[in-house]
């Protein structure tokens, strides 16, 4: 009787010590997300709310936990109701691979009602921060101020406004870049001067095209220019948008006031394309 009383109290013991080794493992309430919308009080203010966020760091009770692609799907420890905080990143001058937090969007907060094992599904929603400076808009509502660079130039074409439906992205017109064999390239700027300040500003740029085309900066520094082109755009059939950082060029030459320029060209063997431009935004602090 010893021996089998002895038995079970050394089972038992084996028992409790595997639960303290092996503990069960949480189970995560899951945020599904399947994007991030971006709203404005004030469209004269902002402009357009289009926007192209390509991931979320997520914070829970203030703890960072990770930082997750949109749309994707978010594992939260949690046995009780926690304070939920998604801050929006883009990719950086359209770099799929540089994912940074974007400063001119507020984060999406809410609270959890954790229910471990299920899905909760959400649209996160921002909006620009209130001391987001918008120092230029382009959205060719009622106009385009952005001209031929070289007025001399014979085979360079110009940025139109078009207001045909199947070019527009929002609103009546978009600005719109037809290249031909005869007028196979086109450099454009934009006809005024923009304040900038130090520290990060960012150029938005919406787009649809079938050839590539360069976002760049000029600067007039005591009477010299400096230019800079700073990223390219590939191709997209469907309206898609590029976040630029400009701080590295207006920290290289100590600028406080840019020009926005944009180049393209004719493919090579190709008979004739297209670039098409909205909101154009130049913004920072």
């Amino acid at each position: 009787m010893r021996v089998v009383t002895t038995a079970i109290i050394a089972a038992a013991f084996f028992s409790q010590s595997c639960n303290i080794i092996n503990p069960a493992e949480q189970v995560p309430t899951y945020i599904k997300v399947d994007s991030f919308k971006i709203t404005s009080d004030d469209l004269n203010k902002t402009g357009s709310t289009s926007s192209k966020i390509a991931g979320v760091w997520v914070y829970v009770n203030n703890s960072l936990v990770g930082a997750y692609d949109i749309p994707g799907t978010i594992p939260v420890l949690a046995d009780k109701n926690a304070n939920i905080i998604m801050t929006p990143g883009i990719s950086y001058s359209g770099l799929k691979s540089y994912l940074t937090r974007y400063p001119f969007y507020t984060a999406d907060t809410f609270t959890l009602n954790a229910t471990p094992g299920s899905t909760i599904t959400r649209t996160a929603t921002g909006h620009y921060t209130e001391a987001a400076q918008f120092q230029w808009k382009e959205d060719f509502e009622t106009g385009n101020s952005l001209l031929k660079l070289n007025d001399n130039s014979t085979t360079d074409t110009s940025i139109v406004r078009t207001s045909d439906p199947a070019k527009v992205y929002e609103g009546g017109g978009s600005g719109y870049v037809y290249l031909t064999q005869g007028r196979p390239s086109s450099e454009s700027i934009n006809n005024r001067d923009i304040k900038v300040t130090a520290g990060e500003a960012y150029i938005e740029i919406s787009y649809k095209c079938n050839t590539s085309f360069e976002i760049g900066l000029q600067t007039t520094i005591s009477g010299q220019i400096y230019y800079e082109y700073l990223a390219g755009v590939k191709a997209s059939a469907e309206w898609n948008k590029i976040y630029i950082g400009i701080q590295p060029f207006t920290g290289k030459y100590n600028a406080t006031n840019v020009r926005i320029l944009l180049k393209t060209k004719l493919p090579e063997g190709a008979g004739d394309a297209y670039v098409l431009l909205d909101n154009l935004k130049l913004i920072s602090y």
